[in-house]
């Protein structure tokens, strides 16, 4: 049986890709995805508080992405806003991953066999989450996604990066993809015509 191609959209479940394309200066390859990319707004909160982001060059990378990015509202992150309208020092810690479940609940209820989603990750304990156990869900960390646009001749200096990222981290990420496969449909997101 062939299975049609369907497009997904990508969800980035913490703040960690980001942050590992903002230390190597490289945000603008989220560009890459043929879809969109998907943040809940407490993610984002995570990536652009001032201890990751003091100079705000992630949120300002951000903004230049508008058309790709999409700031998913949660009960989760409407609450903490609130909360820190009355008080500016409220930590948030660990709202991510709630809010981020929160979306991943929306979703097992809300979408049909034809959407794919695509959980972009880095550490391992992504995979764990409601999010990365969706049906048909289609996994990718950093390391598999640099590597596929090297291979596709898309980002030369691909294996450079990957070999930069590692040397902050202490354990280093070996690539991992497991595509979104049902009878009927297969999921990709690669956009050939990209340029860095």
């Amino acid at each position: 049986m062939t299975r049609k191609v369907v497009n997904v959209s990508v969800i980035i479940p913490d703040a960690s890709p980001v942050l590992t394309l903002a230390r190597v200066d490289r945000i603008d390859l989220l560009g890459s995805f043929a879809a969109p990319i998907k943040i809940v707004d407490q993610v984002l909160f995570e990536i652009t508080k001032p201890q990751n982001d003091p100079d705000r060059k992630v949120a300002f990378a951000l903004e230049r992405l508008h058309n790709h990015i999409e700031i998913v509202e949660t009960t989760v992150g409407l609450g903490f806003q609130t909360k820190r309208a009355r008080n500016p020092q409220e930590s948030g810690s660990n709202l991510g991953e709630i809010a981020v479940d929160e979306y991943a609940a929306s979703l097992a209820r809300t979408k049909g066999p034809s959407f794919v989603p695509l959980v972009l990750f880095e550490d391992p304990d992504v995979l764990e989450l409601r999010i990365a156990r969706l049906k048909n869900v289609h996994l990718l960390n950093t390391a598999g996604w640099l590597l596929t646009l090297h291979r596709e001749g898309l980002l030369p200096e691909a294996l450079d990066l990957i070999e930069q990222i590692n040397s902050t981290r202490r354990t280093p990420m070996t690539p991992f993809e497991k595509v979104g496969l049902t009878k009927k449909v297969r999921s990709t997101w690669l956009r050939r015509s990209f340029t860095s």
